[in-house]
């Protein structure tokens, strides 16, 4: 006997109605999904459901603990490399069932996902061969779909433009626009710039929205590429409470995450928390200084993520200028770097190492591969030269931001080599 197969040349005005066909078919539980794992159409419960499937309905979204399990297991790589279904074996950590599953596509675009509860019930072959067809209308309902959500997008993407740039004169035009282009602003906001070594593309654009996915209690309102930046708009649903904590750990693993498909040439600047929506570009300019001061000094600014931990980096570029239009170099230098080119010493490297590791004397005596006597004997000699303790607050300042700012491309090498002997 021929198993019937449904006919799929009519037309479906729901997804929920291509779910119910599907499953009337394999007399399984059917769920589809968009490519950020929202459920777009499911069908009714047949008989029981395991729990991954019960609180993906609840939620009308995939946990994100279940999508995280899976890909550590390898199960949404090896899905989302096929362009067939695949069978997939329970995995229990995540109170997921077996599967019969398919990656909805686009030529190499990710539209959506089939899930087909597999009770030993599926028919190899035919099984495959109906969940195909289903995934082929599913596709061209999400292009549809994409179509319509392509000019939403473009209507964000202009408006957070114009926030960036300061178009609008007031705030209440900002709202005004906002409720005209049916924008929910949140009450609370933050900027932050993410930059590769690469180009932003579609893909790196995918893997972007699929972790941000994984992330509950965050909103992405707002995203736009420029070259190799992505520049975001985001705030958490719940306000926070504890300080730049929660921020900082959401950046880290967002960085961590992405950067695995990256080669962790991935880097982050990101505003304080913001009100005023008239306040976005300036947000904007204090999440770009975080990522230039990241490129002026990398090893000293390596964990500086959030612009409210920025402290007297902030006044670095001012600085920088102000030596740039003075001819005459630092005087606190000068003694020591002559001092090093008569001796053939390394007393300015000592003393940059020192004070870029809060003079911590057995750090340094490391960093610099030398006894911590032979050390404590250059800082002697370095006070004996200037005639100046480094015990003063006023000279110990004064000359660790000369170091930085007109000896950086020496200071940058130095600490550069040493990142790389311990690579």
């Amino acid at each position: 006997m021929t198993e019937a197969e449904p006919s799929f040349d009519r037309f479906f005005d729901s997804m929920e109605s291509l779910a119910d066909t599907l499953s009337e078919s394999l007399q399984s539980q059917v769920t589809i999904e968009d490519s950020n794992h929202h459920v777009i159409g499911y069908s009714s419960h047949q008989t029981e459901s395991d729990p991954a499937r019960i609180s993906t309905i609840i939620g009308k979204k995939v946990p994100s603990t279940v999508i995280i399990g899976l890909r550590k297991k390898g199960v949404m790589h090896e899905l989302e490399s096929s362009t067939h279904p695949i069978r997939i074996p329970a995995v229990m950590e995540v109170g997921l069932g077996p599967r019969l599953a398919m990656c909805i596509k686009h030529q190499q675009e990710i539209l959506g996902y089939i899930w087909v509860v597999d009770r030993g019930n599926l028919t190899e072959g035919h099984a495959e061969r109906i969940v195909e067809k289903a995934a082929g209308i599913a596709g061209r309902y999400l292009l549809k779909q994409r179509g319509w959500k392509t000019k939403q997008e473009k209507t964000f993407e202009d408006f957070f433009w114009k926030l960036l740039t300061s178009h609008y004169e007031s705030e209440p035009r900002i709202r005004q626009e906002a409720e005209a282009g049916a924008i929910l602003l949140p009450e609370r906001y933050y900027i932050g710039v993410l930059e590769s070594r690469r180009p932003v593309d579609e893909n790196f654009l995918q893997k972007f929205r699929r972790v941000m996915a994984t992330y509950t209690g965050q909103r992405l309102l707002f995203q736009t590429a420029e070259q190799n930046r992505l520049i975001i708009l985001f705030s958490f649903m719940f306000p926070v409470v504890e300080g730049t904590g929660r921020l900082s750990s959401f950046l880290h693993k967002l960085l961590g995450e992405l950067g695995q498909s990256e080669g962790g040439k991935l880097t982050a600047g990101c505003s304080p928390e913001y009100r005023e929506y008239a306040s976005a570009a300036e947000a904007y300019r204090e999440a770009l200084q975080i990522l230039e001061m990241k490129k002026l000094l990398p090893y000293h600014t390596r964990e500086l993520l959030l612009y409210e931990e920025i402290g007297f980096w902030a006044y670095l570029p001012a600085i920088l200028e102000q030596k740039r239009s003075r001819p005459r170099r630092s005087l606190l230098l000068y003694p020591l770097k002559e001092h090093d080119r008569e001796h053939k010493s390394d007393l300015l490297k000592t003393l940059a190492v020192y004070l870029s590791l809060d003079g911590n004397l057995k750090e340094s005596a490391a960093f610099l591969h030398i006894h911590t006597n032979t050390l404590m004997y250059r800082l002697n000699r370095i006070t004996e030269i200037t005639g100046r303790s480094l015990k003063e607050t006023d000279y110990r300042t004064s000359i660790y931001l000369d170091l930085l700012t007109e000896e950086t491309a020496q200071v940058n090498l130095w600490f550069q080599e040493a990142a790389g002997s311990k690579e």
